[in-house]
């Protein structure tokens, strides 16, 4: 927190953090969806004091809807709030340049949605500006935060599986990456305002892969566009599309464990997430209906030596919320309760805008690999 002690005195408890939540809505949206309710989770650590909207009259009824006391059409003047402790940049990706900038010049700590820029070019401007001002800076990878995916990296890390010889994931980034889309979701198909397939569940996919299994040695792709024609379900119209709706990586870790991933638009019948990881000891199958790893939504399977593959269940010490497990708060509170230790203690085990500028580093080389060309989609 930008201007609270460094941390609590001994055995005094902490002060909850002042939250001013950037782009949250009356009609919906991942802030009312995830941010508010994991906020709120854990009233003894934060307080969501004020909400900035795209207008004073749709924050008035932000406010109203979710009972929040502060509302602005200016995020600026959200930032600047000595109320605000926190700020959460929650809108579309285009955006979140200009909102973080305004949180920084208030010097104010600030967590911001990933994909943090439209481009790496952008996201590393973020970075450095982030580090100029002093504050502490959180991206929302919030897959690395969920009790499954850490239980899956500690077992990893403890040998459950040996030396990995392969892992091989399939998933389906659903709609609207599968030929059909509504209005407001409409710009995922543009893929110079980067949040596209390949960005959001693709890249939350890549960037949990690779926090488990460690960095590519080398890699190959190939991307595509199998939708170029979108049809809107709520106006009727068809747009064009160029953001990739397939992508396939295969390659070796640094490990020296070969790996595949292919990502499709369309949701599958057969489940919506498969990752396999083969070792000389055991296998982990990690699946779940939803293809976006960041959910956390994930029920784990394994086997050691020749015995049979088992659910494993992870165990309670891996949950540090009351969110519901299925919910979509649930990694994103985990996420939060990371963030507020960081903060407290100094800590830095929650992904920040370096993490996020190595993400968009990645994302890019693979883009090379595919000979792809982001501007054009081609």
């Amino acid at each position: 927190m930008a201007d609270a002690e460094p941390a609590a005195a001994e055995g005094a408890a902490p002060h909850s953090c002042g939250v001013g939540i950037i782009g949250l809505s009356a009609n919906g949206g991942w802030a009312s969806l995830a941010h508010l309710p994991a906020l709120r989770s854990m009233p003894d650590k934060f307080d969501v004091v004020a909400l900035s909207a795209s207008s004073d009259k749709s924050a008035e009824a932000a406010a109203k809807a979710h009972a929040v006391s502060t509302a602005t059409g200016d995020a600026l003047v959200l930032a600047s709030s000595s109320d605000v402790e926190l700020v959460v940049v929650a809108v579309k990706v285009p955006e979140h340049r200009d909102l973080v900038q305004k949180a920084l010049d208030s010097r104010k700590d600030v967590y911001c949605e990933w994909p943090l820029g439209r481009d790496t070019a952008q996201a590393e401007v973020m970075l450095d500006a982030a580090r100029q001002s002093g504050v502490r800076h959180f991206v929302g990878l919030q897959a690395r935060s969920s009790p499954a995916l850490r239980y899956i990296r500690d077992l990893v890390k403890e040998g459950y599986v040996g030396r990995i010889i392969s892992t091989r994931v399939t998933g389906s980034g659903g709609f609207p990456w599968g030929g059909h889309a509504i209005s407001p979701m409409a710009y995922t198909l543009d893929d110079g305002l980067g949040a596209t397939l390949f960005t959001i569940p693709f890249g939350h996919m890549v960037d949990g892969f690779t926090w488990v299994l460690g960095d590519f040695a080398a890699l190959n792709a190939t991307m595509a566009v199998q939708f170029p024609q979108v049809k809107l379900t709520d106006t009727g119209k068809t747009i064009a599309a160029n953001g990739p709706d397939e992508v396939v990586v295969s390659g070796t870790l640094e490990s020296g464990a070969v790996a595949s991933l292919h990502y499709t638009g369309p949701e599958s019948p057969a489940g919506n997430l498969r990752w396999e990881i083969s070792g000389e000891a055991g296998t982990l199958l990690i699946e779940s209906g939803s293809g976006h790893l960041q959910y956390g939504h994930l029920k784990i399977s394994g086997r050691q030596g020749e015995g049979e593959l088992r659910k494993l269940e992870v165990p309670p010490s891996y949950r540090r919320c009351t969110t519901a497990e299925n919910s979509h708060a649930d990694s994103v509170a985990h996420a939060y309760h990371a963030v507020f230790e960081d903060l407290r203690t100094g800590a830095d085990s929650v992904p920040d805008f370096a993490d996020a500028v190595k993400l968009h580093r990645l994302l890019d080389r693979i883009r090379n690999a595919a000979g792809w060309n982001m501007e054009s989609g081609i």
